[in-house]
């Protein structure tokens, strides 16, 4: 015998099937959030549910549920999901579904169905025959075609605008023709790109006559680079393979003309794009390495946090070890001090309110620890469980953790995050905008080099200059200037001119805590304990002769690269 209901605020709790047929009986519509046992209903949505009772509450048509997936057999396809996922039933039947908190899209969906609901009661609109949706176990195979749509897995591939496309304005037609063939866009970025990635990209070309002439054309001017989708169970991305030629363009033949596509031009002269599933791989890693692809064509997405300095100071351990308790995986970080600048700067919206000097006081007032965090539907997820922003709103929602990790002397929320995937691209960049560093493969690891190189670009970097040759003491004397005066100081100077290293200047956001990160402790033995996948820990001999060489702050390493290879180029 099932037991009673219970109110909890606005919604009925559901734990069981004999609770859930009870709530299907509720004549009206009903907002069902669907939790798993572990990590309970969603608080983020609290504030919203509310303010929707009291606009409807004059129908009485409105009722809000919280169903727990683990014990009712409808809803166990979203036990594994960590998603939060909201039900719409009008009359005992599901009709619509919407995956993460995504409030708008709930506020307009209620808003819909009560004006719909109000006509019907009104005599002005029929209740239509409407199918009730179907959810399926991600393992079931009963061939339903609603099954397939849950089950086609997304095939992924880098495609480039070339720069007379670019710089004829055509990028957003050349877009919507691959959005109208087929395909979705997954990321889209302009930029400069090195003759290393058009050499790697365009590998298969690599014997043609005007090859190089190709290369210096795709340098010469910014292009578009894109992560193209398309549903595919297996095999290449499609079309693509159908529509593939060799390019034969060298620099353009005509100066650019701005005539709009025709119906006729085709993709593949329009986007080049890799044919095997192989080499589609390869690049995606090469040109987006922070983009990570998870089972089931699922890929992690990354969300800006801050914890701001009166947290960071007085409870680090504990908001740390939540936020990997929720899934996030820690991509990046750095712990500052904001100057007034940044603060402005990155916060320019809010200088005007007549909080901002108190909300400056305190951004300033201590390191910040500034946080590039992952898993999937990273933004959603950690802005559901930061709850309301106004830190009055946000104690009223006891389990957010802005109300669990305030501080009573202190006014202002302690915790940010990305409101949308756009910002979060814009706000990671803000604070781990792309930098150089200056590396060294050492003598005693050359002979490893390419399995080194390997794991560099395995990890994201691009290699934009490098050289290789033998040290002078005068190169030697300047990288290690630091320890002069140390009594291993000669020993070092003489083992790093004794034969050829690998000289480079490495490129990623963050670059040099990166590369440090890579590198692991200069101890190998510490490094096997600590970091056992790092550079040293597996190609080091001692500390010593411990394989590579990076700089220690941003400042060292534009001296080193400078000393070497002179200004970079700006791009």
């Amino acid at each position: 015998m099932a037991g009673k209901k219970k109110e909890v605020q606005l919604q009925t709790l559901i734990t069981d099937q004999e609770q859930w047929d009870e709530m299907l009986q509720i004549k009206g519509i009903v907002v069902i959030d669907v939790y798993q046992a572990w990590c309970g209903p969603c608080k983020a949505v609290q504030n919203l549910f509310r303010k929707l009772r009291i606009d409807f509450s004059e129908d009485n048509l409105l009722h809000f549920a919280a169903a727990e997936a683990d014990n009712i057999e409808i809803l166990k396809p979203f036990k594994r999901s960590c998603e939060p996922v909201f039900l719409f039933s009008v009359h005992g039947k599901i009709l619509a579904m919407v995956r993460g908190v995504n409030a708008p899209l709930i506020n307009k969906i209620v808003t819909d169905l009560v004006q719909e609901e109000r006509q019907i009661a009104a005599g002005e609109k029929e209740r239509a025959e409407v199918e009730e949706l179907v959810f399926h176990d991600e393992g079931s195979s009963d061939g339903s075609a609603e099954e397939v749509v849950e089950e086609e897995v997304l095939t992924y591939s880098v495609g480039i605008i070339k720069p007379d496309d670019v710089l004829a304005g055509r990028v957003e037609e050349i877009k919507k023709k691959i959005i109208d063939a087929g395909f979705g866009i997954e990321a889209d970025e302009e930029r400069m790109l090195t003759e290393e990635q058009i050499r790697v990209f365009y590998a298969r070309n690599k014997d043609e006559p005007d090859f190089n002439a190709f290369v210096q054309f795709m340098m010469s001017r910014p292009c578009h680079v894109l992560i193209i989708t398309k549903k595919e169970a297996t095999g290449a991305i499609p079309h693509w393979i159908e529509l593939h030629k060799t390019s034969e363009s060298g620099e353009p033949e005509e100066p650019i003309k701005l005539a709009p596509l025709k119906e006729t031009d085709s993709l593949v002269n329009l986007c080049d794009v890799q044919d095997s599933i192989e080499d589609a791989s390869r690049q995606l890693a090469f040109f987006f390495p922070n983009f990570h692809i998870e089972e089931g064509g699922h890929h992690a997405e990354r969300t800006l946090a801050i914890i701001r300095p009166t947290l960071l100071k007085e409870r680090r351990n504990s908001i740390i070890q939540r936020i990997q308790d929720d899934g996030f995986q820690i991509a990046m970080q750095k712990e500052i001090i904001l100057t007034e600048d940044q603060v402005r700067t990155f916060y320019k919206e809010h200088v005007d309110q007549d909080y901002f000097p108190v909300f400056l006081e305190q951004m300033t007032s201590g390191p910040t620890l500034i946080l590039a965090l992952t898993r999937e539907n990273a933004v959603a997820h950690w802005r559901s469980l930061l709850g309301p922003k106004i830190l009055e709103e946000a104690k009223e929602n006891p389990e957010s953790l802005r109300a669990q990790f305030a501080f009573e002397h202190v006014p202002i929320n302690q915790l940010h995050g990305s409101s949308t995937p756009s910002d979060a691209q814009k706000e990671l960049k803000f604070f781990f905008p792309e930098e150089h560093t200056f590396a060294l493969i050492k003598p005693d690891a050359t002979t490893h080099k390419d399995e080194i190189l390997k794991k560099v670009k395995e990890a994201g970097f691009s290699i934009t200059k490098v050289k290789e040759q033998a040290l002078t003491r005068e190169m030697a004397l300047h990288f290690y200037k630091d320890h002069e005066g140390k009594p291993f100081f000669d020993d070092l100077v003489n083992f790093m001119t004794q034969g050829p290293s690998v000289i480079m200047v490495l490129s990623k956001e963050n670059a040099v805590e990166e590369w440090k990160k890579l590198m692991g402790p200069p101890d190998p033995e510490e490094a096997k304990k600590t970091c056992p996948e790092s550079i040293r820990a597996q190609f080091a001999h001692d500390i010593l002769a411990n394989a590579v060489h990076g700089s220690s702050d941003i400042e060292q390493a534009e001296r080193n690269i400078q000393f070497v290879f002179g200004e970079l180029d700006a791009d």
